[in-house]
């Protein structure tokens, strides 16, 4: 039996629970660039999107999304992938790769890094800290801090 994804975020001393749900998912993809060159060894590529369940932001009540698009492992399983961190470390970064938080619109992150703990059950176990954009129409826009810890189908 497949267990549900679950976790939980923290954003700005908010809590969000993980939403099981189509949406939420770590995703696993053959590397374009070695498919690209016809190479004998095909890598893997990894991404997650998070769905959360409201909650309080504030104010208002909210649903908020994580996007992390695809990071090249240079890795063939995802065993192999147990320990690697990922980073971005500016906002132009974010923005660039499309990586995103969704709180009231869809923001890029200010920066991050993203690990890969563990698997089991068929679930993988990740952590991610950073500080995100939470409203980009403010003058300056408003930033808070976040970190989750998710296990996620894949």
């Amino acid at each position: 039996m497949t267990k549900k994804s679950y976790g939980r975020l923290i954003l700005g001393g908010h809590e969000f629970q993980v939403k099981d749900c189509g949406m939420t998912k770590f995703y696993i993809f053959d590397n374009d660039e070695d498919i690209d060159e016809e190479r004998d060894i095909i890598t893997k590529t990894v991404s997650m999107e998070v769905s959360f369940e409201k909650g309080r932001f504030g104010a208002e009540e909210i649903a908020p999304r994580l996007n992390i698009n695809e990071f090249s492992t240079n890795k063939t399983a995802i065993g192999e992938m147990i320990g690697m961190e990922f980073e971005v470390a500016s906002v132009d970064e974010a923005y660039e790769r499309e990586d995103s938080l969704y709180v009231f619109e869809h923001e890029p992150l200010v920066n991050y890094k993203w690990t890969i703990i563990g698997v089991e059950d068929n679930l993988v176990h990740v952590k991610i800290s950073g500080t995100a954009i939470t409203d980009g129409y403010s003058k300056p826009p408003k930033i808070a801090g976040f970190e989750g810890e998710f296990r996620l189908a894949f």
